[in-house]
């Protein structure tokens, strides 16, 4: 409100005296034992584990990132796994009880430019150079609000407030005239939209702080008050904070009000603010039973907005998230020509597709590692030894060959993320798959270690090279029996993901390994389809599969009382059949969903 800065400048200290409340939550989403996890905009933090030069860093997660705008929790119970993802040789006991939780967690940037979205229908501010709102917000960040990010809340509710009431969305906001009756079209204003705004109905004291902007002296004009009032709004800790303050209590528990529930889904699931739907049953109280909730889980799930959590889960569990230090955008043009300026996008956006097509259309956790489905552009046709020609800058939906792109190790997105500039990385991809996906945590290396270079020697394979390498101890018993070999496996994939059988050095490409499968079973692996039919099958996989998604979704890494729900979701995946989509909404079983703990 460019004309009306007075009234701006009295708004927070009438409605809250200009003290943002402070999340004093201590989240997981930084490093733990050298992770270089971090925050990151998506909402998904980091992958954690090692430094970018690490070949074993990163291979298993030692963090775990908030979900899609949801809340971000402390890891209590016990029994947590501090630096390993779990799975076959790590996993923890169940013991029951509501891990502990902070109770007024911020929106993750993702998930504010969302609500903007879906309550203003503004994606972009104009006077922030078209750029989505958060851009004038601090990076995600776990821990007290800085006046910093303070001061970033307060810009946006202002240039916000501002285009909206000067633009086409205004009805959005106030479907009104307030210069004909200023009194109840102001109050009924508040009482619509902060509903929607604070994810619960408003209170008479709420009511009445807002309408005292009607009443400053010197007095502004109706347009004025409205946009002082939406600024209110959008600076209000009620709208930036998801706060979790209801008392009633089942046993040494809280139980949270339809309407924290309804958030913890809409936030989980879409990102954003509840639907009307959504909003219609907690009004009716009608998310206080476990059957209540899963049912609209599974209904958000079906929408297409349940796109973003399947994405930023996925990207989280793959290891490339944004702000990822695996993510890796170049590579020798001169070497591998097919790898063209816009193929990582393209890649990243085809592995986005793929995982929605197996997630939201039915897929099982096998069809994660064995599913053909490819999305290709011009940008990756090539790549995939397809005519480029063929293809436009959107993805065209295609089977690719079953034997050599089974799933989404075998995709051009992973396969280049996990690679040298230059030359393909057996050890990379092996810690990776070993330690992410199968669950054998093969351990950090002595950083003295990372900088060592292979023997003299004349290598007609990259293999020849890894072999050489770590050929002696103290590296070859933890390479050879569980790191190297199933990197081994991927070598018929070059450096930017493209299929070959004779290496850049030119020695035929020899693609087999005695593969770790679980801590005391090796089996010898001649070919890629032969180890993601192994993956898919393997209880260790799915078991960390669930962890990862628990700890994705509860926002921290699982401690022993999440493993009661992942223990429950790894046994429903035992059935060859269970969807993917049903392990998502049945994480809203856990007593922790419903739940939180006294005092926190």
């Amino acid at each position: 409100m460019r004309s009306s800065h007075g009234i701006l400048g009295i708004v927070c200290l009438l409605m809250f005296g200009c003290q943002p409340a402070a999340d004093s939550s201590t989240g997981p989403g930084g490093s733990e034992s050298g992770g270089a996890g971090g925050n990151s905009k998506n909402g998904a933090g980091g992958a954690g584990g090692g430094s970018a030069s690490s070949h074993l860093g990163g291979a298993v997660a030692s963090g775990a990132g908030g979900s899609a705008g949801s809340r971000t929790t402390v890891g209590a119970g016990g029994g947590g796994v501090a630096s390993g993802a779990g799975g076959a040789d790590s996993q923890s006991s169940c013991v029951p009880g509501v891990p502990a939780t902070t109770q007024i967690p911020r929106m993750k940037d993702a998930a504010y430019d969302a609500v903007v979205r879906d309550l203003l229908g503004l994606t972009a501010l104009a006077s922030a150079g078209n750029q989505p709102p958060s851009s004038l917000l601090a990076p995600d960040s776990d821990g007290s609000l800085t006046d910093i990010g303070w001061n970033g809340y307060l810009t946006a509710a202002a240039d916000i407030s501002a285009e909206v009431m000067a633009g086409s969305n205004k009805s959005k906001f106030i479907s009104c005239d307030p210069s004909t009756n200023t009194t109840t079209c102001l109050t009924n204003t508040i009482k619509t939209f902060g509903r929607k705004a604070f994810r619960r109905p408003v209170t008479d004291t709420e009511v009445t702080s807002f309408m005292r902007l009607n009443s400053l002296t010197p007095k502004g004009t109706p347009a004025e008050v409205a946009e002082a009032i939406l600024y209110a709004f959008l600076a209000s800790p009620s709208f930036i904070m998801l706060p979790e303050l209801a008392q009633d209590k089942q046993g040494d528990n809280v139980k949270l009000s339809s309407y924290e529930v309804a958030t913890r889904l809409s936030f989980l699931f879409w990102g954003s603010a509840p639907d009307d739907t959504l909003s219609a049953a907690a009004d009716a109280g009608q998310l206080t039973t476990t059957d209540q909730i899963v049912a609209q889980a599974q209904r958000l799930l079906k929408s297409d907005n349940a796109a973003a959590v399947v994405n930023n889960f996925h990207r989280y569990y793959a290891g490339i998230e944004a702000g990822s230090h695996w993510v890796n955008n170049t590579h020798d043009s001169t070497k591998y020509p097919a790898f063209t300026s816009g193929s990582y996008d393209a890649a990243m956006s085809e592995l986005n597709s793929f995982f929605q097509e197996v997630v939201l259309k039915g897929g099982t956790f096998k069809d994660l590692f064995l599913s053909n489905v490819g999305f290709v552009t011009q940008d990756t046709a090539a790549i995939y030894g397809l005519d480029p020609s063929k293809y436009s800058t959107q993805p065209t939906r295609v089977q690719l060959k079953s034997d050599q792109r089974p799933g989404f190790l075998t995709r051009v997105a992973f396969l280049s993320t996990f690679s040298k500039y230059d030359v393909t990385s057996p050890i990379l991809r092996g810690a990776f798959i070993t330690g992410r996906v199968i669950g054998i945590n093969p351990g950090m290396p002595d950083p003295a270690f990372l900088k060592m270079q292979p023997p003299d020697g004349t290598y007609t394979t990259q293999r020849q090279v890894i072999e050489a390498l770590t050929k002696n101890e103290p590296c070859y018993t933890c390479h050879h029996t569980t790191i190297n070999p199933s990197g081994f496996v991927l070598e018929h994939y070059n450096a930017v993901g493209g299929w070959q059988d004779t290496d850049p050095l030119g020695g035929p490409i020899d693609g087999s390994g005695d593969v770790r499968l679980t801590p005391t079973d090796t089996e010898t692996i001649t070919n890629p389809l032969d180890l993601m039919t192994k993956i898919g099958g393997l209880a260790g996989a799915k078991y960390l599969y669930a962890q990862q998604w628990v700890a994705f979704a509860a926002g921290r890494v699982s401690n022993s009382n999440d493993e009661c729900i992942v223990e429950q979701l790894s046994s429903n995946m035992a059935q060859a059949s269970y969807p993917l989509a049903n392990l998502l909404a049945d994480y809203t079983k856990a007593d922790s969903f419903r739940l939180r703990t006294v005092g926190n």
